[in-house]
């Protein structure tokens, strides 16, 4: 029986895809040019979207930087990573439709967790401009610069909440991640198939989800929440 859920933030609760991957993407273009990236932005992003297929942008950004740099191929990625993780954000982030009305709905039966990664200050921001943070018991930023996993905060959660792993439930639009952490640790997992990752393919038993959706509208009913 499940008595706690963690839900994943981008692409899970908000539309990060649609409003600040272009953003995002652009600016990490326009910081690896500046360092001699020799590249237009057409090749630029078909190279970054085949990466997401197996990669985070981190790797991604110093795959790019290795195969079209000249010099300081270190700088540039890192140039790269960091616009990416840290651009600019608007005050009102958009929730992808159905998440708020399943959040009220699930809060009032579960405790809720958020479990995100990526640049701690930028999470903690996209966080605050969800205007979702009432819902959950606590959020979890993991840093993803320091390559922490997000098996950190589930091990958190069952701990202070003395929960069994079959009592927690992970949701998430990453199989290599959130659905990974989890599902290596006992939880019952959900794959949110939407935005930039969908078309990530299972490279072990792990990233197996117990639950596959692609919207909100069906996610209490094929989850049995």
């Amino acid at each position: 029986m499940i008595k706690a859920i963690a839900f994943d933030l981008d692409d899970t609760l908000i539309d990060t895809s649609r409003v600040l991957l272009p953003l995002a993407t652009a600016n990490a273009f326009k910081a690896m040019v500046s360092h001699g990236l020799q590249i237009d932005f057409k090749t630029f992003d078909d190279e970054r979207k085949i990466g997401t297929l197996s990669m985070t942008h981190k790797k991604i950004f110093k795959v790019i930087a290795d195969k079209f740099g000249t010099t300081s191929k270190e700088e540039m990625a890192t140039a790269g990573i960091e616009a990416f993780y840290n651009p600019e954000l608007p005050e009102v982030l958009p929730i992808l439709p159905g998440a708020k009305d399943n959040l009220l709905s699930l809060s009032k039966k579960y405790t809720l967790f958020v479990v995100t990664a990526g640049s701690v200050p930028t999470q903690k921001k996209k966080i605050e401009a969800s205007g979702l943070s009432q819902f959950f018991q606590k959020a979890y930023t993991i840093d993803g610069f320091k390559n922490e996993r997000k098996r950190i905060a589930f091990e958190n959660i069952l701990k202070n909440l003395s929960l069994k792993p079959e009592e927690l439930i992970s949701i998430g639009n990453r199989l290599s991640q959130e659905i990974h952490d989890a599902k290596e640790l006992g939880c019952i997992t959900c794959y949110f198939n939407y935005g930039e990752h969908v078309g990530e393919v299972a490279r072990n038993d792990f990233e197996i989800p117990d639950f596959t959706v692609e919207s909100h509208k069906e996610l209490i009913s094929t989850c049995r929440l």
